[in-house]
């Protein structure tokens, strides 16, 4: 049995009234779910480094709780925005969990010990987990807790996560998803672009070869005196450079023309589009440390298709956030994190979006709310 939803109200994303056509209506145009930062793992009880209480195995019951949800509700895709299992299964003895080759814990041999693979098992049980929302796609991002335990070829056969072999030789998975049967009728077209916050970065990068790796360790001695041997640190930092640490990311030029010309396409097309990175775009939605190394070149951008974007979607600050870009309108949503939630609460949302107004339904401990779309010209092309 769910939790009932929980709200918070609002003072700059309070939708206006519905029309006398909308009142009427029985569904909205479209219906999605989200989830975010499950970070199962096959050990006990946690804290994060800064003290917060961590339920590491209750994590993956909550993300199976919200697969079914999902799919009682018919929705009509969801958006995973990251970190589906977490980093300490690299390393799961030293946190209390030992397992055998069937993924349990349990006592275990040595031999048993070395054929198994914590994080690669970890992420095929949260998808079997999530395998009970059946009616639509599970749109993943990917986040740096993927990354202590998997490289992006496992990522990319396990998440479906279509990634690009760029020049580099590095791998990135940026791709866009539409939707394209609304439930009522209606002129909105909604597409989803997924960005890839760990183009740049150092996880899961060849030190040797790789140039985004080189690039990550020039910013991160550029900015971060604690690196490199406190390179996960943001002491000392102050305001927004508290955001070049170690386990952030940063997006390349070749993704940022992509998303430019995505855009470009989706406004010549009279779509509308929801942004989705695991890492925060807008400094006021989140905490220094969890934002993109560029948020800046990605904002600016965000800011010149003000008619085109709804929203922009992030997970990684586990508590949350929210903020309305005051140049743009577009809304800036940070999700809570699955794992910090205690039996019997699961957290998650569902998101309708209507002709004037997106509605989010947070249940367990995310936050509900309704945000408005009076920065678009619904039905309208433009060309500005």
């Amino acid at each position: 049995m769910d939790l009932p939803p929980k709200t918070i109200e609002t003072t700059t994303s309070l939708a206006s009234s519905s029309s006398s056509q909308e009142e009427h209506r029985t569904k909205p145009v479209y219906t999605f779910g989200v989830l975010t930062d499950i970070q199962y793992a096959p050990i006990p009880d946690g804290h994060s480094y800064g003290g917060n209480p961590r339920y590491y195995r209750h994590a993956k019951e909550a993300a199976e709780h919200a697969a079914n949800h999902f799919e009682e509700e018919q929705a009509q895709c969801v958006l995973n925005l990251g970190d589906i299992v977490d980093g300490k299964c690299a390393d799961v003895e030293r946190w209390g969990g030992i397992v055998n080759s069937d993924g349990n814990v349990e006592d275990a041999t040595e031999d048993e010990k070395k054929e198994c693979s914590v994080g690669h098992d970890a992420i095929d049980d949260v998808l079997e987990a999530l395998s009970a929302y059946k009616v639509g796609k599970i749109l993943h991002t990917y986040g740096n807790h993927e990354l202590y335990n998997l490289s992006r070829e496992d990522l990319a056969e396990k998440l479906s996560i279509p990634f690009k072999l760029e020049p580099t030789n590095d791998l990135v998975g940026y791709y866009d998803h539409q939707l394209h049967e609304p439930q009522q009728p209606s002129s909105l077209k909604l597409r989803f672009i997924i960005l890839d916050s760990y183009d740049v970065c150092l996880l899961g990068r060849c030190p040797e070869s790789s140039p985004k790796r080189h690039a990550a360790h020039e910013l991160l001695t550029i900015h971060n005196p604690n690196y490199p041997e406190e390179e996960n640190s943001p002491e000392g930092l102050k305001g927004l450079s508290r955001r070049f640490v170690g386990f952030g990311g940063g997006v390349d030029t070749p993704q940022l023309e992509w998303l430019e010309e995505s855009l470009k396409t989706a406004r010549d097309n009279d779509e509308k589009v929801i942004i989705c990175s695991h890492q925060p775009i807008h400094p006021d939605s989140t905490w220094p440390t969890c934002l993109i190394w560029n948020y800046d070149e990605i904002l600016t951008m965000i800011r010149s298709y003000s008619d085109t974007i709804i929203a922009s979607f992030s997970g990684h600050a586990h508590k949350g956030g929210y903020n309305r870009d005051e140049l743009s309108g577009v809304h800036f949503r940070t999700f809570e994190a699955v794992l910090e939630s205690s039996d019997p609460v699961r957290t998650f949302a569902m998101v309708d979006v209507w002709d004037d107004r997106l509605e989010v339904r947070g249940y367990g401990d995310c936050m509900s709310d309704v945000y408005d779309l009076d920065h678009l010209d619904i039905g309208v092309a433009s060309n500005l």
